[in-house]
């Protein structure tokens, strides 16, 4: 478990005006969510380096309300990591079980998510440090086991190649997450080329 922060500025300097009164107004469950989204804003921009107290700040919360929801940056990442594994998920099973063929529903799954993913690395950063806690653990698996089961219906289909794996579809998502950070106009032609790499059909006459 991480160590708090150096302790910085009171959080009363830190919120703007009426924040305070405004965040003791929110149900338990409302807080939680403000203080997420604000550290996903938060550690987009300055990496995971950036101290409790600005995701505090950006929550509208003092830093000793952030730490009884979240007492280590360690346990707010996991529930970051949680929370995108959990849309991954959501996001594959929707597609195994939908309309049409399973190769479209891959393609246009993998296309949206390239489209809407951030160039910032934080949350893989944030999983290698705490992919062994058990909730991220039994996260990251049920995201492997909905990504396996749209792999294989379209294996099985014939169009996706038989040695395809969920690991190369992650492997995807970082080559498209890095040509968005060099080359920003040409993420289209990086994911164009891994599809075409993963279609079982490409080349056949």
């Amino acid at each position: 478990m991480s160590v708090p922060d150096s302790p910085a500025a009171p959080a009363d300097r830190l919120a703007p005006p009426g924040a305070a009164a405004a965040w003791a107004a929110l149900t338990p469950q409302a807080k939680r969510e403000r203080i997420l989204q604000a550290a996903i804003a938060v550690f987009a921009e300055r990496g995971l380096e950036a101290p409790m107290h600005e995701v505090a700040a950006a929550a509208g919360a003092g830093v000793a309300s952030l730490y009884r929801i979240f007492p280590s940056k360690h346990e707010l990442w996991a529930e970051i990591v949680v929370r995108r594994m959990d849309e991954i998920t959501a996001a594959f099973a929707a597609a195994a079980d939908g309309p049409g063929d399973r190769w479209t529903a891959l393609v246009d799954l993998i296309g949206v998510r390239v489209a809407h993913q951030s160039p910032e690395p934080f949350v893989t950063e944030a999983r290698a440090v705490v992919e062994g806690q058990p909730e991220v653990v039994a996260a990251i698996a049920r995201a492997a086991d909905a990504q396996e089961r749209l792999l294989a219906a379209a294996r099985a289909e014939g169009r996706l190649r038989a040695d395809a794996t969920v690991e190369d579809i992650r492997l995807l998502f970082a080559a498209t997450r890095a040509a968005r950070h060099l080359q920003p106009d040409r993420v289209g032609r990086m994911l164009e080329l891994m599809i075409d790499a993963l279609d079982a059909r490409r080349g056949d006459g």
